[in-house]
């Protein structure tokens, strides 16, 4: 069962602000923010490299006629 667009958008908005506001309660000082920055730059890595299409998805075709070198 898949939800609608936009219960989709709210359903990630409050899942924002609910992280917002964990963080900034745990988070003290500047160390604490590299740490957070550093974990969402690898989580946004992970998610281009899972995401990124490397070989096509349609079937590929091949001809073998007598003008083919293979």
């Amino acid at each position: 069962m898949r939800f609608p667009i936009w219960m989709q958008g709210l359903m990630v908005a409050a899942l924002a602000v609910v992280l917002a506001l964990a963080v900034t309660d745990v988070v003290d000082d500047f160390t604490d923010w590299i740490v957070l920055g550093g974990i969402l730059v690898a989580v946004f890595g992970l998610m281009i490299a899972v995401n990124t299409r490397r070989y096509p998805t349609r079937k590929r075709t091949f001809t073998r006629d007598t003008d083919s070198r293979w």
